[in-house]
This record gives C-alpha cells, structure tokens and sequence, in this order.
C-alpha cells in the first residue's frame, strides 16, 4: 500500500471541514425555517425585523451552506484526481 503524503491528506482534511462547515450551516438554517413557521398573529416575532426577511436571511444561509458542500465536494475530488494521475507517472 503506498504511503498518503501530506498535501493528500491535507486537501483532503480541507474538504471535510469544508463539508462539515456546511452542513451546519444548512442545519442551522433548517432550524431557524422552523423558529419563522411557528410565529403566528399572537407571537409575531422580534419587532425589528419582519418574518418575511428572516426567511430570506435562512434562505441565503442554507443556499451558503449547499454552496460549501459542493465546494467540499469539488475539492475532494480534485484531490483524488491528482493522487491518482501522480500515482499513474513514474
């Protein structure tokens, strides 16, 4: 089994953070989704702000967080792309 070198394994802890980071993004925008879909006509929320712009302020987190993932993703496999090319040259 040949050895991993440092820069593969370091790409690679890239793109997991990477991944990660937006995954909890997603999921905290997820969660703030569900704080908006319980205020109602009693309970309208913080008076600075209207519930129709912190949806569209959870709409652009969760768009982030989609947008990191898939730039994780890119990321890894640029990487495995590369292994596998300086794998194949003597």
């Amino acid at each position: 089994m040949p050895l991993v070198s440092r820069r593969a394994r370091l790409v690679d802890l890239a793109a997991l953070c990477c991944i990660a980071a937006g995954v909890a993004i997603f999921v905290g925008a997820l969660s703030r989704f569900g704080e908006i879909a319980k205020l109602s006509y009693r309970h309208p929320g913080p008076p600075n702000q209207s519930a129709l712009a912190a949806a569209d302020h959870a709409r652009y987190l969760a768009y982030g967080g989609v947008l990191m993932v898939i730039a994780g993703c890119v990321i890894a496999v640029t990487g495995a792309v590369r292994v596998a090319r300086n794998k194949r040259s003597p």
